[in-house]
């Protein structure tokens, strides 16, 4: 029987549906929580910080939010459907009229005073009764002395801060949205994921039984399928990761009240690159060997980490894991303008503990391979079908709380335009930083132009002096180039 509902005066009929991700979403955003009230977490939402040559005045604001409306969901707000915890889209009727009410203006006379601004718009509420993104022009008082602080804004003023929901969509999409917002043509890294299959390609039944490498490939493949599907299916009811200067295991995870956005410079892709020609790996592996370092070398920094017992013990790793986004490309919109959420977390178990930076790249592109080519995105993403559909939003949440806690971190990796793009017709776009806050420590990379830059969204008072992180990533990939072995 279908829901009953009434549709506002004015708004089409035809009123779209949500998929379970999406009202999942959209829930946290209109319950202002997706996760259990002991949590204390609100909702965040997406935000994208550009900064620009020149100020975009209101016109050129205009025509930009014209084509973000061009897209369904950005022109369309949740609305509930008569039942309890669900929920719709419904179109704004002459949504034109309503862009001026996205933007915010403010002018700031200081680096810490856009710092705190930035930091803000990560833990601000969307107004849930408009579409759900908004605009914040960001610009600096004439005659204002700018200087900067480590960890702080890569740029001055002028920022334009673009907030979005993730109910809107999945990173694939919102770059789509982004594809639109550029003036001309831009270009974006194409994700490719390994064929989930136990060759990397197609074999034949024949040849497995007639091959006994194939045949010993395919049973360990089969093997690590297994585990990966108990592995992430457990993970919500398992232990949580080891105690860090990063991961505070001793305390329960609920949102603090505090957040601050550190930002950390700009690496080369040429050099990620470099190293991953130098050991036939990927890109994604390299960044994720060197956070791995780098949090070792924080943990090491801020709780001298040499007496800690794991180290003592010789093959002995902290478990340090992070719950990593993964999209699914198989039943995707064919029309870019039809946003979707295809995707979920699975558990991505981080190379930290004592060893060197090329050991930290062999275990991690073993571990990112399993991560890709089993079906533990799938089990996870029918876990919470299973938890939605057979006992309800709270028990869902409840479940969505006990996997991300037992993290120390969330990893997302977005990729940005290739070469320099303008936006707000016509101004230059020097850099981008993507950040979101969350429920427990949030690193967010992002590519743009040739560079790959990072976020890290923390308690300050829990995780003081991130920005380090951002300078032992640096070292790290240094000494990895640097090496000599050049084979994994």
């Amino acid at each position: 029987m279908a829901d009953k509902y009434t549709p506002a005066e004015g708004a089409p009929k035809h009123q779209r549906r949500m998929s379970l991700v999406t009202e999942t979403l959209a829930r946290g955003v209109m319950e202002g929580t997706a996760f259990p009230p002991s949590a204390k977490c609100p909702d965040f939402p997406l935000a994208t910080f550009f900064y620009l040559d020149a100020a975009p005045s209101d016109e050129d604001l205009l025509a930009t939010m014209r084509k973000i409306v061009s897209f369904d969901r950005l022109k369309s707000k949740v609305v509930g459907t008569g039942k309890k915890h669900r929920y719709r889209w419904e179109e704004i009727p002459d949504v034109e009229k309503t862009l001026a009410s996205h933007v915010t203006r403010k002018e700031v006379s200081s680096e810490a005073e856009l710092r705190a601004e930035m930091d803000a718009a990560l833990v601000a509420p969307l107004d849930v009764e408009k579409p759900l993104w908004d605009v914040t022009v960001l610009t600096l008082k004439p005659g204002s002395v700018w200087q900067p602080s480590k960890g702080g804004p890569v740029a001055p003023p002028p920022v334009v801060c673009v907030r979005v929901s993730h109910a809107v969509g999945d990173g694939l999409s919102l770059v789509n949205v982004l594809t639109r917002l550029t003036d001309g043509e831009a270009s974006f890294l194409d994700f490719k994921r390994r064929p989930l299959s136990a060759s990397g390609g197609t074999t034949s039944l024949v040849q497995y039984l007639t091959s006994p490498q194939k045949l010993w490939a395919l049973l360990v493949w089969l093997f690590n399928c297994v585990v990966a599907v108990l592995v992430a299916v457990g993970t919500p009811v398992g232990r949580r990761d080891s105690h860090t200067a990063f991961y505070d295991a001793k305390a329960p995870v609920a949102y603090s009240g505090k957040r601050r956005m550190v930002t950390c410079e700009g690496f080369k892709l040429a050099d990620l690159k470099v190293a991953k020609q130098k050991f036939g790996c990927t890109v994604n592996d390299v960044v994720c060997a060197c956070l791995a370092g780098a949090l070792h070398a924080y943990d090491r920094e801020k709780s001298g980490a040499a007496a800690r017992s794991d180290e003592k013990r010789p093959g002995r790793r902290p478990v340090t894991r992070a719950a990593v986004a993964v999209p699914f490309l198989e039943g995707r919109p064919k029309d870019d303008t039809h946003l979707c959420n295809r995707w979920t977390f699975i558990s991505l178990p981080l190379a930290t503990g004592a060893g060197t930076i090329v050991e930290r790249l062999r275990v991690t592109k073993r571990r990112c391979d399993l991560m890709k080519t089993t079906p533990a995105a799938h089990a996870v993403s029918a876990l919470n079908v299973v938890a939605a559909a057979t006992l309800g939003p709270k028990f869902q949440s409840q479940t969505v709380y006990d996997f991300m806690s037992k993290h120390s971190m969330v990893f997302t990796n977005v990729p940005g335009p290739t070469e320099p793009v303008t936006l707000f017709r016509g101004k230059r776009v020097r850099s981008m930083t993507f950040a979101v806050s969350n429920l427990v420590n949030q690193v967010s990379v992002m590519s743009y132009a040739g560079e790959m830059g990072f976020s890290l969204v923390v308690d300050p008072e829990a995780t003081p002096d991130a920005h380090l992180v951002g300078e032992f990533f640096k070292r790290e990939l240094e000494a990895l180039i640097a090496s000599p072995e050049t084979t994994l």
